[in-house]
């Protein structure tokens, strides 16, 4: 098929599972363009498109080919383990099935099968997507009624081959729910019978190996193959799953904790790892679609607030060093825990509609999202932390340790280096869902191009041309195939105190709703254009570092952007330059904190091609000062107090916190700065 043809493809998709469910007898549900044949009680607030109807353009296109170019298209050269991912002659048994003693390719094939197989449909490349293919086809081809889930060459009759499950506390099982998901992405987009096929085989089962596992990763590819076939089995098991009764299940204590509403005081939950917190809690949401019970989804979101508000760092990713914890300049966050919480708030985004969701994707894809990688898609970090001096700093207790902290072509283990490939393309196809009253709904912001269907399934194109973050307005073009009414509903951040929004030129409303859209339906033609300006101000706060005696720190943000003070690398993002002036605090000037009546924005003109410079487009100057400050980079610290400055206050450029390497953007402050009050928690 004619890969600029995607309004085709789009029909032809829809077409393919209206007559899967036509051949069991059964009516697609619903009048929604984008309904599956069979769905639950309740309906998410947005339907997900399938992969490839939103493409990247821009600056956004940009990074996608070097994630192409880099680690995406190339996992098999970066080390032996991704050949063996899934392959028909890794099979291993009994107590290899844990990850220390072999298992690491099924986490690792997960996470990069799922990455490869979305990158290759919202680029529409062939390569990338035969690629996939060709790895997912070993589990379609081997996969039997008595698999156990993916692990094909398991016999799920044979006591040994059972047992042998358990290993690592289900750590396999857990793997499959990786594979599980990748594979319906696959579906997603090729609508292959055989795809779906494996995926009814693994999840129709009467055992509980869906309800097992080190985290909750099989109810989500579970659901969807669901809503795809119908499945009884499923269903039944679906149903045990979220039975609340007693609040028990074959999950276990793990899962179960998160069943239950949090306790609000500071401190009182345990923390736990990152990767099995969000494994854990996000797929709970799935309960309120199953049984229309509003409570699975309340507690879902109160864990996630409770991880805003005990360990957000300033990037937009929690502290997951490899545990959550306070907020810290230098606490770390391990990228499969970037790549982990961008999926959870989407998936989160799509069942409740609450826009705040999305903007917690924003902040983490557009700061911590490039952090993970070189410029060059080439080497990445295990841990980053919002300020980095010198490399293998700080020492962090988990994983690769200070190791964790430089730029590699690979880090033992291996999870980080295949997650990483998730972030792109999970942000890129998800930046424009479908609603059930047949419109589209912008939930994410940047330049790209959805083709998809509307109203009574008219094909309709919208064209975002924006260089977004890095300015403020987003021209869009909407051409439908032939004049239809239908609704498009834009996100106003919640940042954003006075947006501005037109349709041909004529200025419209933008008070947002209580999720935090605005609404346009009219009758749309070829030709009709939509303005949307985000006005953006730059946003000083401050806090205390509770891993530092309560140092007191402020930080700069601009819209969604995090701003840093960027110690210039010199060759490679492990070596900073060592004539970099860095010791500075954040200063008052004119009556306010950091001197925010005083700072200044820059822009110039982007880049012919994206690759997150220094020398970025965007700039804010603001007022610091220079202090005496040398943290030791085997314990490095904020300083304990705000600092008197000896040194009048001079203007410093901040960029982007994505473009550097090495960087302040926790800062010190000084008691000019304390006085006015910036050293007290926001």
């Amino acid at each position: 098929m004619n890969k600029h043809t995607p309004g085709l493809r789009v029909i032809l998709a829809l077409a393919t599972a209206a007559g899967l469910a036509i051949a069991a007898g059964l009516k697609p549900a619903g009048a929604a363009n984008y309904a599956r044949p069979f769905e639950p009680p309740v309906r998410k607030a947005f339907l997900p498109l399938p992969p490839g109807l939103v493409e990247p353009t821009g600056w956004l296109r940009d990074w996608c080919i070097a994630a192409k170019d880099g680690y995406t298209g190339h996992m098999d050269d970066v080390d032996v383990e991704f050949r063996r991912a899934w392959a028909a002659d890794h099979k291993m048994t009994g107590e290899r099935l844990n990850w220390p003693q072999g298992a690491w390719p099924y986490e690792g094939g997960g996470y990069w099968f799922d990455g490869l197989t979305r990158l290759g449909y919202i680029l529409h490349d062939e390569s990338l997507i035969q690629q996939a293919h060709r790895r997912f086809n070993v589990a379609v081809d081997n996969m039997n009624p008595n698999s156990i889930l993916f692990l094909w060459w398991l016999d799920e009759n044979q006591p040994a081959d059972a047992k042998s499950v358990e290993a690592g506390g289900g750590w396999s099982l857990w793997a499959s729910g990786l594979l599980g998901r990748a594979m319906a992405a696959h579906y997603d987009g090729s609508h292959d019978p055989r795809v779906l096929k494996a995926l009814e085989t693994a999840y129709a089962t009467d055992r509980d190996w869906p309800c097992m596992g080190w985290g909750m990763s099989n109810p989500w590819p579970a659901f969807d193959t669901y809503t795809w076939t119908g499945n009884k089995q499923i269903a039944a098991w679906l149903t045990t799953l979220f039975a609340t009764g007693n609040g028990k299940h074959p999950g276990g204590t793990s899962w179960n904790r998160y069943r239950l509403m949090p306790k609000q005081e500071p401190g009182a939950e345990k923390n736990d790892h990152v990767v099995h917190f969000l494994e854990s809690t996000t797929p709970w949401a799935l309960g309120y679609l199953w049984t229309g019970n509003r409570e699975f989804l309340d507690v879902t979101l109160a864990w996630h607030d409770l991880l805003e508000r005990e360990a957000m760092q300033p990037s937009g990713v929690p502290v997951a060093d490899e545990f959550y914890g306070p907020t810290g300049a230098y606490r770390g966050t391990e990228t499969c825990d970037v790549a982990g919480y961008v999926w959870s708030q989407i998936m989160l985004l799509s069942v409740s509609g609450e826009g705040r969701l999305a903007d917690r994707v924003e902040r983490a894809f557009f700061n911590a999202g490039p952090a993970t990688v070189a410029r060059d898609f080439k080497t990445h970090v295990y841990f980053q932390s919002p300020n980095r001096i010198v490399d293998m700093s700080p020492p962090y207790p988990h994983g690769p340790r200070a190791e964790g902290n430089s730029y590699t072509t690979k880090h033992y283990p291996l999870c980080c280096t295949a997650a990483l490939n998730r972030i792109v393309p999970n942000y890129v196809m998800h930046m424009w869902m479908a609603t059930y009253d047949n419109g589209l709904a912008a939930t994410h912001y940047g330049p790209c191009k959805v083709s998809a269907l509307v109203a009574d399934r008219v094909p309709v194109d919208v064209t975002c041309r924006t260089d977004y973050p890095f300015n403020d307005v987003i021209e869009m073009s909407v051409k439908p195939a032939r004049p239809a009414t239908f609704p498009l509903s834009f996100r106003i951040p919640g940042w954003c105190k006075n947006p501005e929004l037109s349709v041909n030129g004529t200025e419209l409303g933008a008070t947002p709703d209580a999720r935090a859209f605005v609404r346009v339906e009219r009758q749309w033609k070829a030709g009709d254009t939509v303005r949307l300006r985000l006005p953006m101000t730059a946003c000083v706060k401050a806090g205390r570092d509770r891993n530092a005696d309560d140092a007191p720190y402020a930080t700069i943000s601009y819209g969604p952007l995090l701003l840093a003070l960027p110690i210039a690398d010199t060759g490679d993002a492990n070596t900073p330059d060592p004539a970099a002036k860095w010791r500075y605090a954040l200063d008052a000037r004119d009556g306010k904190p950091g001197g925010n009546s005083g700072i200044a924005v820059d822009r110039t003109a982007m880049p012919a091609r994206w690759d997150w410079p220094l020398a970025a487009p965007l700039k804010l100057r603001v007022r610091a000062a220079a202090i005496d400050w040398n943290p030791d980079p085997k314990a490095p610290r904020l300083p304990p107090g705000p600092i008197a400055a000896t040194t009048p206050a001079e203007t410093v450029a901040l960029v982007p916190y994505g473009c550097t390497k090495f960087r302040i953007s926790m800062f010190p402050v000084t008691t000019r700065a304390r006085a006015l009050g910036l050293d007290k928690v926001q």
